[in-house]
C-alpha cells in the first residue's frame, strides 16, 4: 500500500478585514441618509473573531456594537479599552436586557442594556436613583414576533403615564425591534411590525428608533428609522432572494492534507466501516473534523477544493480528520499543494447550509474554536 505524509500548517480560518469594512460601508450607503449603521458582533463575530472585525469596524466608522450577553459586553469592552484609538469611545449594546446581578457592570464598563420588560425598567429606575447616576439604556419593544420585548399592551398602560417619572433616572438612547421575516421581503408580516412598531413608539417621542438587521436594510428605506443593525451581511451573507447585495464573504477556510494513500478494491474507509472501494483508489486524509465546525452530515454532501479540483468525502467525518478522494486528480496536482478549501468561493457557507438544510447564520456560528482566526 503506498502511503506519503504529508507536512503542512494547522486548519485555519482565512478573514479579509479589508473586505470586511467594504460590506460594512456598501451597508452604511445602503442605509437611508440620516442613519447611523450599527454592527452586530455577537457569537463571535458569527464565528469570524469578535475583536480583530470590531477593530476592524471601528476603522471603517462604526461606533455601535451590538452583542447578546452581558459576557460578549465585557469582553468587548476590556478589549477596547487595551487598545489605542483616537475613535471616541464606541457604545455597546446588549440584547439580553438588564441582569440584576450584574448592575454595577454596567457602568464599570459602559454597556447599554436593550431593556426587554418592564421589571427590568424599574431596575435600572431604582438602581440609577440610589446611586444617583443616570442609567443608559435602548428600550426593547415586541412588534409581533414573540420572543423578546415589551408588548404593546404593556407599553401602552404602562408608559403612558409613568414614563415622564424616569426622566431622571433614565437615558433611553433608543428605542428598537425586531423583523420576523425580513428575509422574505413580500411576507405580509414586515408591514405588520413596521407599522406596530410606528404606533408603540408614538408612547417614547423623539427617541432614535432602530427596526432593521441585515434583511431590513435590504427592503427599503421605510424600514431603516434611524438605526441600522447589519448582522450576517457584514459577513458577506443574505438569505432574501434579493439581487441589490454587493456585500462578499469575508471567511475561507483552509485544512491540510495530513496523508495521502492508495486502497484496493474492497479496502473500507473510516469509523463504521461503512464505505467500501468499489475500485482501487487513491485518498487524501484532511485535518479537520466536526470538532471543527465540518458536520458530519457532510459526508454525503460536502464539497472539497483541492487546486481546483471538486472532491467528495468519502467514509464519515471524524473529530479531527476525514478522508476524500483523491483518485482522479494528477500526481502533478497532488503535489502542488499541502491544502485544501473546506469554505470559499467554491461553496459557500450559504451553499453548506442548503446543502444541510440549514441557514448561513447556523453554520458560521458553529465553526469550531480549535483552528486559528489567520487576518489579513
Amino acid at each position: 500500500m503506498e502511503d506519503k505524509s504529508v507536512a503542512s500548517d494547522l486548519s485555519a480560518f482565512h478573514i479579509d478585514l479589508e473586505q470586511l469594512k467594504r460590506n460594512w460601508r456598501w451597508l452604511d450607503a445602503k442605509s437611508a441618509p440620516h442613519c447611523r449603521t450599527a454592527s452586530v458582533v455577537k457569537a463571535n463575530a458569527y464565528g469570524h473573531g469578535m475583536f480583530a472585525t470590531t477593530q476592524s469596524l471601528i476603522d471603517a466608522g462604526c461606533n455601535i456594537f451590538c452583542v447578546a450577553t452581558m459576557d460578549e459586553a465585557i469582553q468587548l469592552r476590556r478589549f477596547l479599552d487595551s487598545t489605542d484609538t483616537d475613535h471616541s469611545k464606541p457604545e455597546i449594546i446588549c440584547f439580553d436586557g438588564l441582569q440584576a446581578y450584574e448592575l454595577d457592570s454596567y457602568y464599570q464598563y459602559q454597556i447599554i442594556p436593550a431593556l426587554k420588560q418592564v421589571s427590568e425598567i424599574e431596575t435600572a429606575r431604582d438602581y440609577a436613583r440610589k446611586i444617583n447616576r443616570i442609567f443608559p439604556v435602548w428600550l426593547q419593544l415586541d412588534t409581533g414576533m414573540n420572543r423578546l420585548g415589551i408588548s404593546a399592551a404593556e407599553l401602552e398602560i404602562w408608559l403612558d403615564s409613568t414614563i415622564a417619572s424616569y426622566s431622571g433616572a433614565l437615558d433611553i438612547k433608543a428605542v428598537m425591534s425586531h423583523l420576523s421575516c425580513s428575509d422574505m421581503p413580500s411576507h405580509h408580516a414586515n408591514e405588520h411590525h413596521r407599522i406596530r412598531f410606528l404606533e408603540m413608539s408614538k408612547y417614547t417621542p423623539s427617541l432614535p428608533l432602530s427596526l432593521s438587521a441585515s434583511h431590513g436594510i435590504l427592503l427599503n428605506n421605510a424600514y431603516h428609522f434611524d438605526i441600522t443593525r447589519p448582522g450576517i451581511a457584514l459577513y458577506g451573507y443574505q438569505d432574501s432572494p434579493n439581487a441589490d447585495f454587493a456585500c462578499q464573504p469575508i471567511l475561507q477556510w483552509i485544512a491540510p492534507i495530513l496523508q495521502i494513500r492508495s486502497i484496493k478494491k474492497g479496502e473500507q474507509v473510516g469509523y463504521g466501516a461503512d464505505f467500501t472501494a468499489d475500485k482501487q483508489m487513491r485518498i487524501a486524509t484532511i485535518g479537520a473534523g466536526y470538532a471543527d465546525g465540518y458536520r458530519r452530515a457532510l459526508q454525503a454532501c460536502g464539497k472539497i477544493n483541492l487546486g481546483g479540483n471538486i472532491c467528495k468525502p468519502v467514509g464519515r467525518i471524524s473529530m479531527d480528520s476525514f478522508v476524500i478522494d483523491v483518485t482522479d486528480i494528477s500526481e502533478t496536482d497532488l503535489n502542488k499543494t499541502s491544502q485544501v478549501c473546506l469554505l470559499g468561493t467554491h461553496y459557500s457557507a450559504s451553499d453548506m447550509a442548503f446543502d444541510l438544510s440549514t441557514i448561513s447564520y447556523e453554520v458560521l456560528t458553529s465553526l469550531g474554536t480549535r483552528p486559528k482566526r489567520v487576518y489579513s
